[in-house]
């Protein structure tokens, strides 16, 4: 949306992957001519540290990790109050000055805080009405440009999908794009557009709209400068899921829709007359093979035709922020085994339910639902692996490090699997194998946050000074928007009496986390201890 780029361009298809350099954003256009630029973020999977803050001023994503990738963070939503409020105080401060501002609400999102998808809606609705309500009382919404529109939606059982992310039929992949023009811009620009449209359209229709010219390396259209009432019936409209690719080791999923069909490209390729047929129910591939033949040989041009960057890893940390949001994220990277996804719908219906049981604090059953998996597919790494997850948090640390040495047969060098086994042995009181696992996991991750913060307590504790520091310094560097780091670099300066840099490390801990009560005591007697 930000970038008006296809996936397999920039690179990023997995949540928890970081944008990589070189992408051009609407948001950075947009400073460039002399905009103030604000996001207020109401998820985690949008948090600063994936790289999506480039070009904003203001990025506005209270979301922090903790060192022990078994232990699931709350913090992984916002609701939409406290979203709108921040985003509210920040536009009472822009008198007068052009800006662009991202506002992100994720509460119609699983797990929902209100207890139903209907009850997360009825609240972002009433939410966003009184936000509406104070914008209007300071009149700026005449020479306002809004925009409303969504990632996705909910399939809510359609396709046997509960969720979003498997497949990609309408169910989800229909979104509503709403441009609400300033009061004098309404009569010039068409009231409605029938012919479907990419998010990738969104960026170059509000520059052209702003009279600003779209960088080359867009790849959508303004939707101001339509010709005809059917001129998109030209344009494909791309979309992908690769979860059941890298979770399930299936296939991809890839779809072209052009005007009133779709090709969905798979084992079992699908082929979808949306006029007659929205829901998606009759699969028409055989019927009109030369119609499915002509899509797929558009979907391949698309998909071939651009260049294609190499995504980054997943960061280990990030996995148990991911997983709370029902997203099993930072997954090994996997080719497919070329299985359809149709056909492990069952085992994705039960991998979820074997995640909500962990992430509803029901261990027991999480931990029968994952063995039952492992019984029908040995080499799934991620089920090796959250099952280490769940005996861990049970407590049970024997079979937790078991389950982990099976995740590592399956999947070698798996860097939330070696964290976490890392972590064990630091119950244990085994350092030696702690730091042995964590040196293994620096080699292999060398941005891992956990292997240089454990790293640097071990040299701590055993009084290799300069090798603490240098450890959590690269902790720091690796997640910017974590404490500890600083609070234990603040605790090394304190003990070799260099209270200076104690007092620095101390505050910057506290302005990172207001509520780290021990760093703030901390500063507090070194205060004192200079007076």
């Amino acid at each position: 949306m930000l970038s008006s780029t296809y996936p397999f361009v920039h690179g990023v298809e997995e949540n928890g992957q970081k944008v990589p350099g070189g992408v051009v954003t609407l948001t950075e256009v947009l400073k460039a001519r002399g905009y103030s630029t604000a996001a207020f973020i109401g998820g985690y999977v949008l948090d600063a540290r994936f790289g999506l803050n480039q070009g904003f001023d203001v990025y506005d994503s209270p979301f922090h990790l903790r060192p022990d990738p078994g232990e699931e963070p709350p913090e992984v939503k916002r609701p939409a109050e406290a979203v709108l409020t921040a985003a509210s105080q920040w536009l009472n401060s822009q008198s007068g000055h052009p800006f662009f501002v991202f506002i992100h609400l994720y509460d119609a999102h699983r797990p929902y805080a209100h207890g139903s998808y209907d009850a997360e809606i009825a609240y972002v609705d009433n939410a966003v009405g009184r936000f509406q309500e104070s914008l209007a009382a300071r009149n700026p919404l005449q020479d306002t440009l809004i925009v409303l529109t969504s990632d996705h939606g909910e399939s809510l059982g359609e396709h046997g999908e509960q969720t979003h992310g498997y497949f990609i039929y309408e169910s989800t992949l229909r979104v509503p794009m709403i441009l609400r023009w300033p009061h004098a811009a309404a009569v010039k620009h068409p009231a409605r557009v029938d012919e479907p449209v990419s998010l990738l359209d969104l960026a170059p229709t509000v520059l052209d709209f702003l009279g600003i010219p779209a960088p080359p390396q867009f790849q959508g259209h303004s939707l101001l400068r339509l010709p005809g009432p059917h001129s998109l019936e030209s344009e494909p409209v791309y979309a992908e899921s690769m979860y059941a690719r890298d979770h399930l080791a299936c296939s991809s999923l890839r779809s072209i829709r052009l005007g009133r069909y779709k090709y969905i490209e798979a084992p079992k390729p699908e082929l979808y007359d949306l006029a007659t047929d929205p829901g998606e129910t009759q699969n028409r591939y055989e019927s009109d093979r030369s119609v499915a033949l002509d899509l797929k040989a558009r979907l391949l041009s698309l998909y071939q035709g651009s260049r294609r960057t190499a995504p980054k890893p997943v960061d280990p940390e990030v996995i148990s922020r991911l997983r709370s949001l029902g997203y099993l994220g930072g997954s090994p990277s996997k080719s497919g085994s070329g299985a359809d996804p149709k056909d492990r719908l069952g085992e994705y219906e039960q991998y979820g339910r074997a995640i909500q049981f962990a992430n509803t604090g029901h261990l027991s059953e999480a931990i029968r639902e994952f063995r039952m998996l492992l019984k029908e597919d040995g080499q799934n790494v991620q089920a090796h692996f959250y099952l280490a997850v769940s005996y861990y948090r049970s407590g049970r640390l024997d079979d937790a490090v078991k389950a982990l040495d099976a995740t590592l047969t399956t999947g070698s060098d798996y860097a939330p699997a070696e964290e976490l086994l890392g972590t064990i042995w630091l119950l244990k009181k085994d350092y030696a194998r702690a730091r042995q696992q964590f040196t293994h996991l620096a080699a292999v991750a060398p941005e891992n946050f956990g292997a240089h913060y454990n790293l640097g307590i071990l040299a701590m504790r055993e009084g290799r000074m300069q090798e603490a520091e240098r450890e959590l310094r690269a902790a720091a560097g690796a997640d910017p928007g974590s404490a500890q780091p600083h609070a234990a670099l603040g605790s090394l300066y304190s003990e070799q009496g260099d209270l200076d840099r104690a007092r620095g490390e101390f505050r910057q801990a506290v302005a990172i986390d207001p509520h780290d009560a021990a760093s703030r005591e901390a500063l507090e007697r070194i205060q004192g201890t200079r007076q």
